[in-house]
């Protein structure tokens, strides 16, 4: 079914910690996974697995049985033994299933990683060919800058032009939800709405990694197939047959007196929060054993989210990727009933998500780790579009949930030095 490649992957210790938004290299394309100045960044294409529109949903599925042949193919030598070691695949797949943007996987050429305690750095490339003949001179860059340390300065892109946005229309569209809940069709859907952002220069999507990183160190800087952000949410991370899923709904911009407070009393927010866990514990318990931990508020320079973790030990092996699949889309992404709220937002929402509020993450042979893609903006030359959303319930008032988009589209505009 697949067209199989036969890979050798080599990671090897590096003697010195690097530090990771210094090493990019690749203007466009970049590939980055960061959080607290850990994480991994990467260059080049050993592989790549596209998955284009589609309505029988099989972009999960088709794409995890092709990294599962990879990985048997394989020759893996593996001197780390730790996360994103040995043969990796980072990816970012579509909201919808007919998306026209697709979705992908890549397995890099070369991977340099730091955990903190330990950096490696890994080459893949045909098992038949030394994997220096084969390196892109973007993976030979990456190569350079990991071993020869260097400061680069990335370069802006000019002044940065975000186009109107119709707070009349948002506002008309929550009240038409509200009265498809009314009506008893849904309790949540969650809305989204899009922002484009023109400059006078193409944007580096290395200056945007590196802003990222410095001002929301806390969440998961990511850049894969261009695609860019600084997501809080983590969608499904897996070790084994283990699962770690830290659910986010419930959201209040910074600057409100009593903020954590506030969250934790409102009813509305609360609610909202109630429904995202159960839609996550309703799919695991179908895969697994489930434990819900204690809601918390999670603090970030924009916004506060109430947060729950939620752990599950699967009843039989499966990718990291599979376990994303089947909680996409969360309540806290797409509503309740899932299936109800998603045929609205196809309704009324007027927009395509591209690959926002989808998956976005990495696999090895032991697991992964998988983030809703949010925060972020797909970058395209001059031109970069961004997308933010909220849960709309039937006490939802139009005017905040406006706010909150806009509070949550501040991390990516502030980045890209738009106002």
């Amino acid at each position: 079914m697949f067209d199989i490649p036969h890979l050798r992957a080599h990671t090897t210790k590096l003697p010195h910690a690097p530090a990771l938004t210094s090493l990019l290299r690749t203007e466009q394309g970049s590939i980055v996974w960061i959080r607290d100045g850990k994480g991994f960044v990467a260059a080049g294409e050993a592989a790549r697995y596209n998955h284009g529109p589609d309505r029988a949903n099989t972009r999960f599925a088709l794409a995890s049985q092709w990294w599962t042949e990879v990985l048997a193919a394989a020759e893996i030598r593996d001197d780390v033994q730790g996360r994103a070691t040995g043969l990796v695949s980072v990816g970012s797949f579509s909201f919808a299933s007919d998306s026209p943007v697709g979705s992908t996987l890549i397995i890099p050429q070369v991977v340099v990683g730091w955990d903190g305690e330990q950096a490696w750095i890994t080459f893949t490339g045909p098992s038949d060919r030394d994997v220096f003949d084969t390196l892109s001179s973007d993976a030979m860059a990456l190569v350079d800058a990991a071993l020869r340390p260097s400061l680069v300065e990335y370069p802006g892109h000019g002044t940065a032009r975000v186009e109107s946005s119709d707070t009349d229309a948002h506002r008309a569209t929550v009240i038409a939800i509200q009265e498809r809940i009314a009506a008893g069709e849904v309790e949540k859907v969650v809305l989204a709405r899009e922002l484009t952002v023109t400059t006078d220069d193409p944007i580096d999507e290395r200056y945007l990694v590196e802003r990222l990183a410095r001002a929301y160190p806390h969440t998961w800087t990511f850049a894969v197939d261009g695609l860019v952000g600084a997501t809080p949410e983590l969608l499904a991370a897996t070790a084994n047959r283990s699962v770690h899923v830290q659910v986010l709904a419930g959201t209040l911009p910074r600057g409100h007196a009593g903020d954590a407070e506030t969250l934790l009393s409102s009813e509305k927010d609360v609610a909202e929060h109630r429904l995202s866990v159960e839609s996550v514990v309703e799919k695991l318990e179908e895969i697994g054993t489930t434990h819900v931990e204690e809601t918390f508020v999670l603090e970030l320079p924009n916004v506060l989210h109430l947060a729950t973790d939620v752990h599950a030990d699967l009843g039989f092996d499966a990718t990291s990727l599979q376990v994303a699949g089947a909680l996409h889309p969360t309540a806290a992404l797409g509503g309740t009933p899932t299936l109800t709220a998603l045929d609205i937002i196809s309704e009324v929402e007027g927009i395509d998500r591209d690959r926002y509020g989808a998956p976005v993450g990495w696999m090895d042979a032991r697991g992964g780790q998988w983030s809703v893609a949010l925060r972020c903006a797909r970058i395209e030359g001059n031109r970069a579009t961004a997308w933010a959303g909220g849960g709309i319930l039937a006490d939802s008032d139009p005017g905040v949930e406006y706010d909150e988009t806009v509070a949550k589209f501040a991390p990516i505009l502030d980045a890209l030095g738009a106002e």
